[in-house]
């Protein structure tokens, strides 16, 4: 049976079971085109329980004669039995000139992780402020997470009062126990393994008004089989309109992984 830490750190980052004693996770991408920043830091204690977590991505994609800009920042913190969480998110766009950068979308997320009796995340419920210009939409979302006859996240429902904000996951295993897929909504991540059980790669689909493909390949692994050093391929198809032919631009970023015991 997969114990309540290992349980809960899959929801917060898809992490394996790993048999070590690690006390903190730093995380960093970067691509020489600017493409992507990512910086990445987590804390544990001693039984492997997440502490803190905190998160920072800049994205900068290419549209047409733009430059659109994405910004994400989120920090997790423990308490006694859940998890308090807020993250915010920024949507701009500049020409790519160099002109003003132009917020045309922006979020506030503050919410909770709660778990049951054997202190596994069964809940979340959060609430949102979130600007569509000058207009403000409020939102609370409740998602709740289902467990397998295995002890393994199956399944995951948020339902939220925004539009578009409501979603379901679901969790594929291998007969190691491994997640090998997961779907959701416009999004499907797929997972593959070496010959010794480390993960390898994972490939993100995510359609949106793009269609954006991310394909993460470790390079190296440290001895309890955690990925030190990969890199990433990233390709984003922005479909043609009126006749013209779509664009696909390709980025490469290098990740690392620095771990301390």
């Amino acid at each position: 049976m997969i114990s309540a830490n290992d349980f809960n750190n899959f929801i917060f980052s898809q992490e394996q079971p790993f048999n070590d004693s690690l006390r903190e996770i730093n995380l960093l991408i970067k691509s020489k085109d600017d493409y992507i920043s990512n910086s990445t830091h987590a804390e544990f204690d001693v039984c492997g329980r997440l502490l803190n977590l905190k998160s920072s991505e800049v994205v900068k994609s290419r549209i047409n004669e733009r430059i659109l800009i994405s910004t994400t920042d989120a920090v997790i913190n423990g308490n006694d039995k859940n998890w308090d969480y807020k993250m915010t998110f920024k949507m701009s766009a500049v020409n790519r000139e160099g002109g003003i950068e132009n917020t045309f979308m922006s979020q506030e997320v503050s919410g909770k992780f709660q778990t049951d009796s054997n202190g596994k995340i069964n809940k979340s419920e959060d609430a949102s402020s979130v600007f569509f210009g000058k207009e403000r939409v409020l939102a609370k979302a409740v998602t709740t997470f289902l467990i397998d006859d295995k002890g393994r996240i199956s399944e995951s429902n948020r339902v939220s009062t925004m539009e578009n904000d409501s979603v379901n996951t679901i969790y594929s295993y291998d007969s190691e126990n491994r997640v090998i897929q997961t779907r959701s909504g416009s999004t499907t991540e797929d997972f593959t393994y070496d010959d010794h059980g480390r993960e390898l790669s994972n490939k993100k689909v995510q359609e949106l008004f793009t269609t954006e493909t991310t394909v993460t390949t470790c390079k190296d692994w440290n001895k309890f089989g955690r990925c030190t050093s990969a890199e990433q391929k990233i390709s984003v198809l922005i479909k043609g309109d009126k006749g013209k032919e779509d664009a696909i631009y390709s980025h490469h970023a290098d990740v690392e992984y620095d771990y301390v015991y």
